[in-house]
């Protein structure tokens, strides 16, 4: 059963309108700087990405026992996803399912920052990364099922990957997924202490990369069963055609290539794509030495004899946002269907000659190819892959339904 994106929720460093970050991404915005939220002068590395404090200051939600912004940029990408497709929650069984990291975890650092005078007692609830799904959809209760899961930097896309499964059992009429994910000093500190964050840009598939910029957003979809998309007049912006999901836990923190070729080859499977009919694909890409090494090596062994497509990575521009990485893949995939090019991997100055890969720089490559594939790994061996296609690639579909 294909999946339709009908609708699409935003909020990151560019602000709240998928517009802006297509601009960014085509023009290769700098956006990378100091933590604006408070100085992190005691760590090796303060250059992320961050999302404006004004821009915080526009969003409402702030709530008087702290301020958890895991909650309000979630709440604004899922109303925005709905809003952009038109549902109706109270006509539709609508579902919720969001993946993230350390959701909660915000208002305890806030806490602990504090004069002990000034703390209040949290309650489990407040710490509880599951209240980052918003209590209501558009003003309705949620009809279908709500979920928050936690797959490390693969949630953002393991998390639509659940709600098609929903779908496909009939548990919901359409579902609302994605990531979402703030910068914290304890996420800064981690980074930190595995030396894996740069001080510099993140330059992905670079002879000279250094390392993780870290970064914070929120990207949800609006999935619906492609047939109930077109019989409701929904605009279809992408069709999910399958998808590949494995934990391999093979170590902590460093990727195991077969586990990730296992991924890439069940999303080609489920989609029915061979990977000559790929344009692109929207790497995991963060720019360490390990990460993208074995996400080269995973899709050669799962490709076999046929070149690799050109490959391109948001994280150059964008950052790494944690368990939104995936869900801004998933959301520059889709745009980059809908404009016909593939925006670059900005920063990119020398391609290593070890990867020896054809890497989109310097400005947006054409895309002529209807299926591209999205790549989002995490610590522990989550790994979970898309194959995203352009609405004409079923053609047939709604040509069948048109009639």
């Amino acid at each position: 059963m294909p999946i339709a994106i009908t609708g699409i929720g935003v909020f990151s460093p560019l602000g709240g309108t998928p517009q802006a970050m297509w601009d960014a991404l085509a023009g290769q915005a700098e956006l990378r700087g100091p933590w604006a939220k408070r100085a992190l002068s005691a760590y090796p590395v303060d250059n992320v990405v961050s999302i404006p404090e004004d821009l915080w200051a526009s969003l409402p939600g702030a709530q008087a026992r702290g301020d958890n912004r895991s909650r309000r940029i979630a709440a604004y990408a899922v109303d925005a996803a709905l809003a952009d497709a038109q549902a109706d929650p109270l006509s539709q069984r609508a579902g919720c399912v969001l993946g993230t990291t350390t959701a909660g975890v915000e208002i305890a650092e806030n806490q602990l920052r504090l004069p002990s005078a000034h703390c209040e007692a949290l309650s489990e609830a407040d710490m509880d990364g599951s209240s980052i799904v918003p209590d209501h959809a558009r003003g309705a209760p949620w009809r279908g099922p709500t979920l928050v899961l936690s797959m490390a930097c693969s949630s953002g896309l393991a998390a639509p990957a659940q709600a098609i499964d929903m779908l496909r059992a009939g548990e919901a009429d359409l579902m609302v997924a994605g990531g979402v994910d703030v910068l914290l000093e304890y996420t800064v500190c981690g980074f930190n202490g595995l030396r894996l964050a740069s001080g510099g840009p993140c330059r992905p598939f670079d002879a000279g990369r250094r390392g993780v910029v870290l970064s914070e957003g929120a990207a949800c979809f609006c999935l619906e069963p492609l047939d109930a998309a077109l019989q409701r007049g929904a605009r279809v912006r992408a069709v999910i055609a399958g998808y590949g999901i494995s934990c391999d836990a093979e170590h902590v923190t460093a990727p195991d290539l077969d586990g990730v070729r296992r991924a890439v080859c069940q999303a080609l499977a489920a989609a029915g794509v061979k990977p000559e009919q790929l344009g692109a694909v929207f790497t995991h890409g963060t720019g360490t030495l390990a990460n993208d090494a074995t996400e080269v090596a995973a899709l050669r062994a799962a490709f076999g004899t046929q070149a690799l497509p050109p490959l391109t990575s948001v994280k150059s521009i964008l950052g790494h946002s944690q368990a939104a990485a995936g869900a801004f893949s998933l959301l520059a995939a889709t745009l980059s269907l809908a404009q016909g090019g593939v925006p670059p991997t900005a920063g990119l100055q020398q391609i290593d000659p070890a990867l020896d890969v054809d890497v989109v720089h310097g400005g947006v490559r054409a895309l002529s190819a209807r299926h591209v594939l999205v790549d989002a790994f995490g610590f522990g061996g989550n790994n979970c892959v898309m194959v995203l296609a352009h609405p004409a690639a079923y053609a047939a579909d709604i040509g069948r339904l048109a009639a």
